[in-house]
């Protein structure tokens, strides 16, 4: 099994199946070392489990204001069910400490567009 076969699985589990063909659309060697590098290297790793990684994971594109990619954690985190609505607002108001209010609506409003296919 080469590393991005090893990575693939850890990259649908967080972006969900969506978020890989949006990624893969966006750029195929992107999402090779992504996949690769991110997931085969360090989600692989057992030190911290899956959960705790989406919860860094969406806290830091929140903070970035990477609203595409969080659009796809958020579908990844519901899709795989790592995490729920209630969790994902409470974690965007707590980022509202660190970035301000417009980039907590900003994700907020990621979150609202991604809700409703969770229904």
């Amino acid at each position: 099994m080469n590393k991005f076969e090893e990575g693939k699985p850890l990259a649908e589990l967080h972006l969900g199946k969506t978020g890989v063909e949006l990624a893969e659309a966006a750029s195929p060697e992107l999402l090779k070392h992504v996949v690769e590098h991110g997931f085969a290297d360090m989600y692989a790793d057992e030190s911290l489990d899956q959960k705790s990684r989406k919860v860094a994971t969406i806290a830091s594109l929140v903070t970035s204001g990477c609203l595409p990619q969080l659009e796809w954690h958020i579908r990844g985190a519901l899709e795989n069910n790592l995490m729920n609505k209630d969790e994902i607002k409470a974690l965007i108001i707590q980022m509202t400490i660190y970035t301000g209010y417009p980039p907590a609506f900003n994700a907020m409003s990621v979150a609202n567009k991604v809700f409703p296919e969770f229904d």
